[in-house]
């Protein structure tokens, strides 16, 4: 089972263009047979509520044995100091530990997904019948829509990495952004371009 930690964000006029943006960021405790895998980090003031969600299911930060980061932006990878000082014995994987594509870590495995950001990966949980798609695409509205380009480093590359997300064999989409979608939500997207 996937437990879901969700960090409401408010950004005022001007930091990320002219009007504010209300969204979520959502990072991901995975439990495997010797412990948990956390999938990104949040923002810096996500750390206490990995910490209550982890409390909520029994566990605590020792018991965190991987982190894995879909990718470098702040609202992901925020929290990271924080995370590795109370999990000082967990491997952390992405950013400068590249995890290679079709790795497996904990039961996950790791698709690469540039595009968003050059290093952007998702991963594939097959246990759960899962696929973790971190920034390639997110839920607004009830629909599952692209990244914003402004975000975006290589538009035609994140267009590539969604196809490959699409010919994947999964249940459920879980974007860092927004609800949990389907793999039909993936066509109809990729069919509206």
């Amino acid at each position: 089972m996937i437990h879901t930690v969700i960090t409401e964000v408010h950004l005022p006029a001007g930091v990320a263009g002219p009007d504010p943006m209300d969204f979520d960021v959502r990072c991901f405790l995975i439990p495997h047979a010797t412990g948990l895998t956390l999938v990104d980090t949040g923002l810096e003031h996500t750390v206490p509520s990995i910490a209550a969600q982890l409390s909520s299911i029994g566990a605590a930060w020792s018991d965190v044995t991987d982190v894995i980061l879909t990718h470098d932006h702040p609202d992901h990878i925020g929290g990271l100091s924080s995370v590795t000082a109370l999990a000082p014995s967990a491997a952390v994987w992405g950013g400068a530990v590249a995890a290679e594509d079709g790795t497996m870590i904990r039961g996950l495995r790791v698709v690469a997904t540039p595009g968003h950001t050059p290093g952007h990966l998702s991963l594939l949980a097959t246990d759960d019948d899962v696929l973790l798609i971190g920034d390639l695409a997110g839920t607004q509205d009830g629909r599952l829509m692209r990244a914003p380009a402004a975000f975006t480093a290589d538009p035609a590359e994140a267009e590539r990495s969604l196809r490959k997300a699409s010919g994947l064999d999964f249940a459920v989409l879980y974007p860092s952004h927004g609800a949990p979608s389907t793999p039909q939500a993936l066509q109809d997207l990729l069919d509206r371009r």
